[in-house]
């Protein structure tokens, strides 16, 4: 089973949460010549179920005659601090990355906005970062880059914005074709749906209780019953009506101050690291 992997050409998706991953997803699993994880979206492995072993993370995958690439669109594991080195020990050097990112005040916010959803998080968006640091932390993309780079250089890891995905789907699915050396094919009508959803649940003290078990299930490899409960709409009901958030989110100014005040700094340590200005980001 492990073997398979390396036979193939295989590929991964390391952005953040909120960057765009989910639509890469469904482009992906819309093409037909892809191979992505069956039956979850992400495998969690770099992160959390590392101790399990390569074998179970090569049991995820299934690969078809049809298939010209595996990926897995993986967004835990950004900004871990051992992930690029077990995902060097696991694929070596030669392995296509990409990563997409998003305005880190917007990606913030709307993080925010996904967390209340889950009930990860209640209060005001200075409330709910004191309980989920993730919401800021995941937005330091010069910081968790940099670790990535000892192990992969920057030509090899290519950056995606969700701005550009916004003003040119097509354009933006031709950069992600070549960069992991498939060939191009359009972006469904309609573009695969949004970018992202965001939502508040009808339910927070439920919602929580149900995204920890979740959590828990996935945690420990028991992702049977989470897709069932999703096919059985339960998803919905718990946690309220999804929004796609393919505009950007109107914040108020409060939040978007506050916001820019710790985040807009990254864009210039992320311009220095890169070597060049970020325009869908300072044109926006």
């Amino acid at each position: 089973m492990g073997g398979l992997l390396f036979d193939k050409n295989f590929a991964l998706s390391i952005g953040p949460q909120r960057a765009g991953s989910g639509w890469i997803d469904r482009y992906l699993r819309s093409r037909g010549d892809v191979c992505l994880p069956s039956h979850v979206k992400e495998i969690f492995y770099f992160d959390r179920h590392f101790e399990r072993g390569p074998d179970f993370y090569y049991s995820h995958f299934n690969y078809l005659p049809s298939h010209r690439l595996g990926i897995e669109i993986t967004t835990t594991a950004f900004d871990h601090r051992e992930a690029p080195q077990r995902v060097f020990s696991l694929f070596g050097g030669g392995l296509k990355l990409i990563c997409p990112l998003r305005h880190p005040v917007e990606r913030s916010y709307s993080l925010y906005q996904h967390f209340l959803r889950y009930g990860i998080v209640t209060g005001g968006l200075a409330e709910a970062v004191e309980q989920a640091p993730q919401i800021l932390y995941g937005s330091r993309y010069a910081q968790h880059l940099e670790v990535w780079y000892r192990f992969f250089p920057p030509a090899q890891i290519t950056l995606l914005y969700q701005e550009a995905l916004e003003e040119d789907p097509e354009a933006y699915v031709a950069q992600l074709c070549e960069s992991l050396g498939l060939p191009y094919i359009a972006p469904p009508e309609g573009g695969a749906g949004g970018y992202n959803v965001t939502g508040v649940s009808r339910f927070h003290g439920l919602a929580r209780t149900a995204e920890k078990a979740a959590s828990w299930l996935t945690r420990n490899g028991l992702d049977f019953p989470v897709q069932m409960a999703r096919k059985a709409g339960l998803r919905q009901m718990i946690f309220g009506p999804e929004a796609f958030d393919a505009k950007r989110q109107s914040l108020s100014r409060e939040d978007h101050e506050w916001l820019s005040v710790r985040l807009v700094p990254e864009i210039e340590k992320l311009e220095a690291l890169l070597g060049q200005p970020i325009t869908v980001w300072r044109t926006a």
